[in-house]
């Protein structure tokens, strides 16, 4: 999205919010003030270009409010747990359950419908790399936006707001475009911990996958 030229691309803004409200009620109530600050911004920066945000649902999930909601356009990228939820524990082997993102997924999407009345726009991750052409289009036209053609090609290379968190996009770093990069892996050498975290989330990712095969139905 950054390499279309077309947004202001912001990733993952609320993950400091959200890790200061879990400490105590005082400090989720200075993360909602802050929260909400910071969703004014972003509303009051789309002068010249849209802004575009990336971030956890789960980040924004306890903050968010209807009226928030009826302000953006929102659209959903899953992934299968069986490939991100080791990839997790490979980058840190004492991840919160929250981290996996799934039932985070989920609530915040049900939201959305129920303020909106619209279901978002979901991408599969696995979609997504096997025909990235014809996603991408999909998803620039649910936008109302011009895909540009340049827009599946990118420069390799970090970016600002990734400082100090490279090793959580080394892949995205070295890419010059949509690949394959999952690596082979073996759920035997999983710990049980992370297997029932799989099991668990399964139903959450059936359920947006659900709302994917029905969205397909329309397009």
């Amino acid at each position: 999205m950054a390499n279309t030229g077309q947004f202001n691309v912001i990733g993952e803004p609320f993950i400091d919010i959200y890790k200061q409200s879990i400490i105590s009620a005082n400090d989720f109530d200075s993360a909602q003030a802050q929260f909400n600050t910071f969703f004014d911004s972003l509303s009051n920066n789309n002068q010249s270009k849209p802004v575009f945000v990336k971030d956890m649902a789960y980040h924004a999930t306890p903050f968010i409010f209807d009226s928030q909601i009826k302000s953006a356009t929102h659209t959903f990228l899953i992934r299968d747990p069986r490939l991100s939820i080791p990839s997790l524990y490979k980058m840190r082997s004492d991840f919160h359950e929250n981290e996996t993102g799934f039932e985070g997924q989920q609530v915040l999407f049900d939201k959305i419908h129920r303020v909106t009345g619209i279901k978002p726009f979901i991408i599969n991750a696995t979609q997504l790399i096997q025909a990235p052409a014809q996603v991408v289009k999909q998803y620039f036209a649910y936008i109302d936006h011009d895909m540009p053609s340049h827009a599946l090609i990118w420069q390799s290379g970090s970016r600002d707001n990734w400082k100090g968190r490279e090793s959580w996009h080394l892949d995205a770093i070295n890419s010059q475009g949509f690949t394959d990069n999952k690596r082979p892996i073996n759920g035997e050498k999983m710990p049980s911990r992370v297997e029932a975290l799989i099991k668990k989330n399964m139903r959450y990712y059936k359920y947006m996958c659900q709302q994917l095969s029905e969205q397909e139905k329309h397009i």
